[in-house]
């Protein structure tokens, strides 16, 4: 369990309650993962997985444009816009894994070798069946299912590493930095580009996740930015 945040010294150090929502987000996402190794239906990884995608390329864009942008010549602002690149690169090429099915796990020649089955069956769509029943014993089907299912996890487990990672860079280097440059209003209003999704239907959907994945003293704190940011007009 993660600690509690219990003060913000300034308005960036939102990037903690964020970042513990985030990381909730990703163990639970994670468990899932690892319990599809055991078979059964990945609809409740994948939709998990889904949402912990959208959440973050959000994130993402919005720190680069309105946190790090703003700090030119700052070589750590460039770094964590890179590892921003990295992680969403990563999350896509796992989504595409799943889009993949149960070849994603196949090395090139198998994948090689159920090309040529399925030119077969076009060819012989009168032995389909046939076909499907010789694969299967050649190359052992329960077999390609768990190991698809265990690099499915194991991607996701090095993609959360990567994420605690860049999170702990975030809040060592580039917090610091937004608050000795920024004044508190200025803050505030890239708080509220970081929780606030203008642009959707329901602008709130990250703040009230966020919100629902931490503890009642932390949401205090949320609410109290809030409430900031919204007496100034932004």
């Amino acid at each position: 369990m993660l600690p509690q945040i219990t003060k913000l010294d300034n308005p960036i150090d939102v990037q903690m309650l964020i970042h513990k929502a985030f990381q909730a987000l990703t163990e639970r996402t994670q468990t899932l993962a690892a319990k599809g190794q055991e078979g059964g239906y990945l609809g409740e990884f994948r939709d998990s997985f889904n949402f912990w995608i959208k959440q973050f390329r959000f994130h993402a864009a919005a720190e680069d444009k309105y946190m790090t942008g703003p700090l030119i010549d700052f070589k750590p602002a460039r770094d964590n816009e890179a590892e921003h690149s990295e992680l969403v690169q990563q999350g896509g090429e796992i989504i595409e894994f799943m889009m993949k099915g149960d070849t994603a796990g196949l090395g090139k020649d198998v994948q090689r070798v159920l090309a040529l089955e399925e030119q077969q069956h076009r060819e012989m769509g009168e032995r389909i069946q046939e076909v499907e029943d010789e694969l299967a014993i050649a190359i052992g089907e329960r077999q390609v299912i768990a190991r698809t299912r265990r690099h499915l996890y194991s991607r996701v487990i090095m993609l959360g590493s990567l994420e605690i990672d860049h999170f702990e860079n975030e809040e060592s280097f580039i917090c610091p930095i937004i608050s000795e440059r920024f004044g508190e209003e200025q803050q505030l209003w890239m708080v509220k580009q970081l929780l606030i999704d203008s642009e959707a239907d329901d602008p709130r959907w990250i703040i009230d996740w966020i919100a629902s994945e931490i503890d009642p003293m932390e949401r205090k704190l949320l609410s109290d930015l809030e409430a900031k940011f919204m007496a100034l007009g932004y």
